[in-house]
């Protein structure tokens, strides 16, 4: 048994144990990537009272060597992958650069413990090493000895785990840690990850993936930075968010988690190199009182508006066609006048929007969907602007669209 102490002031490694429980778990998960896992496994134990009392993260990788380990435990930010930056197999590109992630599993718990089996040669072989957060920066490490398991990887276990863990449980947990992992996983489908007993499959409830080009912006120094947009809609409802990522598509932020276009689920994703320097530079935490961070999200927010406008009127007109199709539709041929073209326009507007916020009416029978759109289309004909004004205050309508029912009625 030998022990490793790390080569660093205690105050930086403990600032680096207080990352947000997620984030830290993802680091774990990140550095199985890393070892070319094709399977990762992220598992909770809980204990007679129902917490958890262990948190497991398991691959299938290569696992770390004896060697490296004696190397990269002891030196914090000297990481191999900074001079490796895709892996050797599978030439992936590579999340983790600075050698941090350990660290942050003592945010999960006190005592943390890594096993390793790696091929040796011909042979795989195996130890373990340990630490506890009273001593963070000791780790007691064990020989390598002959693996009874000719299968390679890592198996990182966390126990005495912190109250803070249990944001780790439960269906926003999946959905956040989903959203982190989304962009990796669609660019390498080979890759299977569970998350407490579920698989993390994005492209199943991936409804459309749109790619936006941001440009090129300038940065508060001076310097030139280009940027993408990433918009992944989903089938399943509730998720929304604007995440700040590398050019690599790893997530570094999740900046904007509340940013809502009504009637869709979706994730962004902001790729920029320039997010990376944010990152390492400790800026990206300031949020939008970072003007690089604010002129990012700035154009991000703009093409989203354009964006959902844009989707909001192609999913319009495919369900208006649907509704022709199925008889649901109350107006038959074409507008007799001016009037009635105008009127229909209205209709349009008002039955879209209803089945886009109103469940209960999307999902209703043929018989009670004709029925409703009947009445919209009795009071459309009727008085639009003032029906416009009730369904506004009731709807949610955003300020353009009564303003078009009222250049369509014809008033000011």
């Amino acid at each position: 048994m030998k022990t490793i102490t790390v080569e660093v002031r205690d105050d930086h490694l403990e600032s680096l144990a207080r990352t947000k429980p997620m984030t830290a778990l993802a680091e774990l998960v990140w550095n199985a990537l890393d070892a070319e896992a094709t399977e990762v496994r992220v598992a909770f134990a809980d204990n007679e009272i129902g917490g958890t009392d262990c948190i497991r993260v398991s691959d299938n990788g290569h696992g770390l060597s004896y060697d490296d380990a004696m190397l990269s435990f002891r030196n914090l930010g000297g990481s191999w992958k900074r001079v490796n930056p895709r892996t050797a197999d599978r030439n992936r590109v590579m999340h983790g650069k600075y050698g941090k992630g350990r660290f942050r599993a003592f945010s999960l718990g006190n005592v943390s413990s890594w096993r390793s089996a790696y091929l040796d040669g011909a042979e795989v072989l195996a130890f373990s090493l340990s630490g506890n957060a009273a001593r963070i920066g000791e780790f007691a490490v064990t020989d390598p000895a002959p693996a009874p398991d000719p299968a390679t990887g890592m198996t990182v276990e966390i126990r005495e785990v912190t109250d803070a863990a249990g944001l780790l449980r439960g269906v926003k947990a999946v959905e956040e840690f989903t959203n982190i992992f989304a962009p990796y996983l669609r660019q390498y489908p080979d890759t299977r990850i569970f998350f407490d007993g579920i698989p993390v499959d994005p492209a199943s409830v991936e409804e459309r993936a749109t790619v936006i080009d941001l440009g090129e912006m300038v940065s508060e120094n001076g310097d030139r930075m280009r940027a993408e947009l990433l918009v992944v809609e989903w089938s399943k409802p509730g998720r929304r968010g604007v995440f700040l990522c590398d050019e690599d598509g790893f997530m570094r932020l999740n900046a904007l988690p509340r940013l809502h276009f009504r009637g869709f689920s979706y994730s962004a994703y902001v790729k920029s190199a320039h997010v990376a320097v944010l990152d390492r530079q400790g800026m990206l935490e300031a949020g939008e009182l970072c003007a690089d961070v604010r002129q990012l999200l700035d154009a991000a927010r703009a093409r989203l508006r354009e964006h959902f406008a844009l989707r909001e009127a192609e999913d319009a007109q495919d369900l208006l066609a649907f509704w022709k199709r199925t008889a649901l539709y109350p107006y038959a041929g074409a507008p007799k006048d001016a009037a009635e073209e105008a009127e229909r326009k209205v209709f349009d507007i008002y039955a879209t929007h209803l089945n886009r916020i109103f469940a209960d009416f999307a999902e209703s029978s043929s018989k009670n969907k004709r029925l409703v759109l009947r009445m919209m289309q009795e009071l459309a004909r009727r008085d639009a602007v003032s029906v416009a004004l009730i369904l506004d205050e009731l709807l949610q309508f955003p300020e353009e669209t009564l303003e078009e029912i009222q250049e369509l009625a014809g008033q000011d």
